[in-house]
């Protein structure tokens, strides 16, 4: 076995090919585009070999466009003679499925040749300068992850034993990354890795000592991941410094289709206040060929009213797409300004009780009385004297009314 000093991994993740995006086929081109965008740039930094850490198709039974396009993105690896190894994600033919079935389509890309599938086992590659890395790939298991990590661990403890650099790929989350995840950066630590690639999470992260990283995916996938206008991949260097092989981690960005997310937080308005001010931030942000999402929150004085998404959308004309999320709460009585007690009751009984109009003065009235026995001495505050009031309202006020009033 030949020996060098320095190795050079290609990292991508999550391409999420074929997601038709608002159901629109371009989002299929520009999620082909990025993958193909990331995988020129790991061929320009002459990477020894390309580790992809799942979801490479968005649906587990991808179309034959979708399949069409990862062919030719790892066409591009294999001209090269650069191996690409792959794991299974979530959104991947399920382990089942493909058991069931005889495979899925990573199994077909394999034996094109392609890439080196790997489901819950290591393979050793020897790299062009003759070089051994052993290179361990995980499917997507969830609450399971650990557990089946471990288990293929203990089971080939020896081999972390050799000069040979142990490399890991996952598609989990990591407990720092997402609270409810099973995974966390110290236990992985301890397994003894070089290097532990992550997919599923869609976001840049490092740990402090660069020896485990998540790429993020190589295109936008929801509008939680839009405060990063640029994609990347990552160029992943194994130096052999004494006995250990110590990595190095480098971002490479790139450009994708921008996003533009605005929250817009009214307070307490009315509907036209809200419609006014969402469709001047609709023609502000109207870019060509941009996705924009707009959250629209507050709190409605006037009226239950909702807005109508669809005759404000048509207003931006240029956008690629456009959504607006509308989350507004009804306050149920319009905002006064200086506005007496009895005129706040007259108003409650009216408008949130139904109260007829020959009717609410005496029910202000009892309210009235009853607010300043609850706020009077013990003495009178009397089970007695509650009664005689309510007495005496219910002989003022016909049946009818009341009737009426609690409906």
């Amino acid at each position: 076995m030949v020996m060098v000093d320095e190795i050079k991994i290609g990292q991508m993740s999550d391409l999420h090919l074929g997601y038709r995006q608002y159901g629109k086929f371009d989002r299929v081109t520009d999620f082909y585009g990025a993958a193909k965008n990331a995988s020129e740039l790991l061929i320009e930094n002459e990477v020894d070999f390309v580790v992809v850490a799942g979801d490479i198709f968005h649906r587990a039974r991808p179309y034959p466009i979708d399949q069409r396009h990862a062919i030719k993105i790892f066409s591009l690896f294999q001209r090269r003679g650069i191996p690409v190894y792959a794991i299974r994600g979530n959104h991947d033919a399920s382990y089942a499925w493909s058991e069931r079935q005889g495979g899925n389509e990573l199994h077909v890309f394999e034996d094109l040749e392609l890439v080196t599938l790997l489901e819950d086992e290591y393979r050793e590659c020897e790299l062009s300068s003759g070089q051994i890395v052993r290179i361990w790939g995980m499917g997507y298991h969830g609450n399971t992850a650990m557990k089946k990590l471990n288990q293929l661990v203990e089971s080939n403890k020896e081999l972390f034993d050799d000069d040979i650099p142990n490399v890991l790929i996952l598609h989990e989350f990591l407990d720092n990354l997402v609270k409810s995840a099973k995974l966390n950066e110290y236990s992985l630590d301890l397994l003894g890795f070089d290097f532990i690639s992550i997919g599923h999470y869609h976001g840049w992260w490092i740990n402090d000592s660069q020896s485990i990283c998540s790429s993020g995916s190589t295109e936008h996938v929801s509008a939680a991941e839009w405060d990063e206008p640029e994609r990347s991949v990552a160029l992943i260097t194994l130096r052999k410094e004494s006995s250990k092989w110590n990595p190095s981690i480098e971002r490479i960005k790139y450009r994708v289709r921008p996003k533009i997310r605005k929250k817009l937080d009214f307070g307490v308005t009315t509907i036209d206040e809200v419609k006014a001010g969402v469709l001047k931030t609709v023609e502000e942000l109207d870019k060509e060929d941009t996705i924009v999402r707009i959250d629209v929150t507050g709190t409605l004085s006037d009226s239950p009213s909702t807005l109508n998404v669809g005759e404000i959308s048509s207003h931006a004309t240029n956008v690629f797409h456009i959504s607006i999320d509308s989350d507004l709460d009804y306050a149920g009585l319009p905002i006064r300004e200086n506005i007496t007690d009895t005129e706040i009751m007259e108003d409650v009984f009216k408008e949130r009780f139904g109260i007829p109009e020959s009717s609410v003065d005496d029910w202000v009235g009892l309210a009235k009385s009853m607010k300043e026995l609850l706020i009077g001495s013990k003495d009178e505050r009397n089970e007695a004297t509650q009664l005689d009031l309510l007495y005496k309202f219910t002989e003022k006020v016909s049946n009818e009314d009341l009737e009426e009033g609690t409906k």
